[in-house]
């Protein structure tokens, strides 16, 4: 389980790091203490920081949070352009449609936060007697976080970014209605 994890975050190397980066980032922000803010390692730490525990809520949700929306806002960027001009234009000869679908998978690859940081999120939002709106609001991010850490924690995330990527055209093809009319 470690090798094959170590192994899919050293392929997706940049989207490791800019992960490690947000998530170091909101660390600092919340004024939660860094243990070890090695991004390069080959054990379960590779592509997260070491802190400490997280004891307020909405810290703990801000680092499940801020990381992921900004891989998956990047990583769609990327993929946007690499996935189109490499599947379906077959624009074969890019070097920058390549390296934009790699930085792409890469990023979507990294999105998910540890299986640790994840169970702190559910302690410190559900197991408090207040606050149902929080409760309600957090549960749907929960659920994702949750799937999303189990997935990654396999080295499964490496596999559903590149399903991710072949999707991503058809996807902007309804919302960008020119894109579909030529993909068509």
């Amino acid at each position: 389980m470690t090798v094959i994890y170590v192994i899919v975050k050293m392929l997706t190397l940049p989207g490791a790091v800019t992960h490690a980066f947000f998530e170091h980032m909101c660390c600092r922000m919340s004024k939660i203490i860094v243990d070890d803010a090695r991004v390069i390692q080959t054990n379960e730490m590779l592509s997260h920081v070491d802190h400490e525990l997280v004891k307020r809520r909405g810290a703990s949700f801000d680092i499940c949070f801020i990381p992921f929306l900004f891989n998956l806002f990047l990583g769609i960027i990327a993929l946007s352009y690499g996935a189109a001009m490499i599947y379906y234009f077959s624009n074969f000869k890019s070097a920058f449609a390549w390296i934009c679908l790699y930085l792409g998978i890469s990023l979507c690859a990294n999105l998910f936060p540890q299986v640790e940081d994840v169970a702190m999120l559910r302690e410190n939002i559900y197991k408090r007697k207040k606050g149902l709106a929080a409760k309600i609001f957090v549960s749907p991010f929960y659920a994702v976080f949750f799937v999303g850490a189990y997935l990654e924690k396999f080295g499964l995330t490496l596999i559903t970014s590149v399903a991710f990527s072949f999707a991503v055209p058809y996807i902007l093809g309804w919302f960008i209605p020119s894109l579909y009319r030529v993909m068509a």
